[in-house]
C-alpha cells in the first residue's frame, strides 16, 4: 500500500472512532432502573387512559370533529392538582404530541403545567386535563420549549355538543373532575418541557422527538399514539 493510501485509511479511521465516541458522550444511557424514567413511564401510561376517557366523553359524546380536524399538538396532564389561592396555584405533569409536517403524531415530550389556577369546580383539588393546541403560534411556542396560555396564546373551554373554534383560538381545555366531564378554564398557566423527564426517558441530552426508540417504548408510546385524533391540522 502506497504511504498516501495508509494516511488516507488511518485518517479516516481516526475520523470515525473520534465521531463514535463524541457521539456516545453526548448520549446518555437509558436507566430503567431510575427514578425520572419510571416516573415518566409513569405519566406516559396514566396519560394514555386520561386521553381515552376525555375523549370519548360520555353518553354518545366525544370531542367534536370539528376541534379534532384543527388540532397540531396534544397535551394531557393526568391529576393536576390545584391548590387554594395564594398557595401556589396549579401543577401537573404530562406529555404532549405534535404532528409533523407530514401530519403524522412525533414522538412524545414530557410537559410540565404551572401557575394560574383551574376554572373548576369549587372543593375540586384535582382534574385530569386535555389540551388540543388548535394555533399555530401555541403549536410552535410549545415545541420551542414553553408556552404561557393567555393573550394571544388564549384558551376556550371545550363543549362535547358541535363547537365551532374561532380561527384565532389556540388551545381547548377539557377536563374530568370526579367523574364529570367538562370544559377547563386555563388562562394564566404556563406549559413547558420537561428536561429531566426527556433525558430519561429518551437516553439522550436532547430528546430527539422524530428518533427510533427502543421496541417497549415504541409500544407504550404507541398505546397513546394510536388514539390521537387522525385528521391532519
Amino acid at each position: 500500500m502506497k504511504r498516501s493510501h495508509l494516511f488516507l485509511a488511518l485518517a479516516t479511521s481516526l475520523s470515525s472512532f473520534y465521531s463514535v465516541t463524541t457521539s456516545h458522550a453526548e448520549d446518555v444511557a437509558i436507566d430503567r432502573q431510575s427514578r425520572a424514567f419510571k416516573e415518566a413511564q409513569k405519566s406516559l401510561t396514566h396519560s394514555t387512559e386520561v386521553y381515552k376517557a376525555i375523549s370519548e366523553g360520555r353518553d354518545g359524546k366525544r370531542v367534536p370533529s370539528s376541534i379534532l380536524e384543527r388540532t397540531k399538538c396534544v397535551a394531557v396532564f393526568p391529576d393536576t392538582v390545584t391548590i387554594s389561592a395564594g398557595l401556589g396555584g396549579t401543577h401537573g405533569d404530562g406529555v404532549g404530541f405534535c404532528k409533523s409536517s407530514a401530519g403524522t403524531w412525533e414522538n412524545p415530550m414530557f410537559l410540565n403545567l404551572t401557575g394560574g389556577s383551574l376554572g373548576i369546580q369549587a372543593g375540586v383539588k384535582s382534574a385530569d386535563i386535555v389540551l388540543y393546541i388548535t394555533g399555530d403560534k401555541a403549536a410552535e411556542a410549545l415545541k420551542k420549549g414553553s408556552f404561557a396560555v393567555g393573550g394571544e396564546l388564549s384558551a376556550v373551554a371545550g363543549t362535547y355538543d358541535k363547537t365551532v373554534v374561532a380561527p384565532q383560538t389556540q388551545v381547548v381545555a377539557y377536563s374530568r373532575t370526579e367523574g364529570l366531564f367538562l370544559g377547563a378554564s386555563i388562562d394564566g398557566v404556563n406549559i413547558s418541557r420537561d428536561d429531566s423527564d426527556e433525558r430519561a426517558f429518551y437516553g439522550t441530552r436532547e430528546a430527539t422527538l422524530t428518533s427510533k426508540m427502543p421496541s417497549d417504548l415504541e409500544r407504550d408510546v404507541n398505546e397513546l399514539r394510536n388514539v390521537l385524533p387522525p385528521h391532519v391540522g
